[in-house]
């Protein structure tokens, strides 16, 4: 390849080693994931579908930069038009799924709301359902979905107030509950103190931030795809014009007994007419 294109060939090279690099780091933290949740049979089975979406992905990413470093290493056209091509795959893939997603996300938080609100009231919901609400009431310090009354009468003690700290921070309220005296068969008025805030507006932002995540991947993903695109086709065109025959020139020198070859076109030379000598 000509000089003039050789610092180019080179940071193409560098930026798909480092991808590949990235493409194993995907692959070692399906596998990491793999060995820590291999204990326990019921989280292997839910997180598997996540570890064949990181080997598939590690994958792609692996043998996409190492094609593109191979065929800018070794000037090949070939890969260098495989890995062009698999970069624009990969980009209006992932624009595909992006674009819509942004454009459509209030639509999506508003169906995440409905799913939830179809599991109400949560005190007739499946035991999983109650199970799953109550570990978000005791981590996220929160009681029902969209308040307290989506228990009904059946408040569990996961929305208890758990000490001074939240009574301090005013995240706590007294409802009414009635308690059944069993040695008098008669009903006593109590209070209760729990959380205050609803899970939902917090998962909802949970939700929020996961959206920003994976579309903020999705369009950095798309935009370095893109990049190898653009990066390629400068390579190509330069591979293709470096390999561009240049013209032999067959010179004859005034000497009848030399020949000379040259690859450079002959230069321009000044012509003129020399003064013809007169007879004396």
């Amino acid at each position: 390849m000509a000089k003039r294109c050789s610092c180019f060939q080179r940071l193409f090279i560098f930026f798909n080693v480092l991808f590949a690099i990235a493409g194993g780091v995907i692959i070692g933290l399906g596998l990491l994931g793999q060995f820590i949740y291999h204990g326990s049979t019921e989280e292997f089975e839910n997180q598997s579908k996540g570890f064949v979406v990181l080997y598939v992905v590690g994958g792609i990413t692996m043998f996409m930069s190492l094609l593109g470093a191979y065929g800018a290493h070794r000037e090949k056209r070939i890969p260098l038009i495989m890995f062009l091509v698999a970069c624009f795959i990969v980009c209006f893939c992932l624009l595909r799924v992006a674009v819509p997603t942004a454009m459509y996300r209030p639509e999506v938080e508003r169906i995440v709301e409905e799913k939830f609100r179809e599991v109400l009231p949560l005190n007739e919901a499946s035991p999983d359902v109650r199970q799953l609400t109550e570990k978000f009431q005791l981590n996220l310090k929160c009681c029902g979905l969209f308040g307290y009354t989506d228990w009904g009468d059946n408040v569990p003690d996961s929305c208890l107030c758990q000490g001074e700290e939240d009574l301090i921070e005013g995240t706590c309220q007294n409802i009414p509950y009635q308690l059944l005296i069993l040695s008098e068969f008669r009903m006593t008025g109590h209070q209760k103190l729990i959380y205050k805030q609803p899970c939902f507006p917090i998962i909802e932002g949970y939700v929020a931030k996961v959206l920003d995540i994976v579309l903020g991947v999705f369009f950095g993903f798309a935009a370095l795809a893109l990049l190898g695109v653009v990066m390629s086709a400068v390579l190509l065109a330069q591979l293709r014009s470096s390999n561009v025959a240049v013209p032999v020139v067959f010179s004859v020198s005034s000497h009848p007994s030399k020949f000379s070859f040259s690859s450079h076109p002959p230069k321009y030379s000044e012509l003129y007419n020399e003064p013809e000598k007169h007879e004396k």
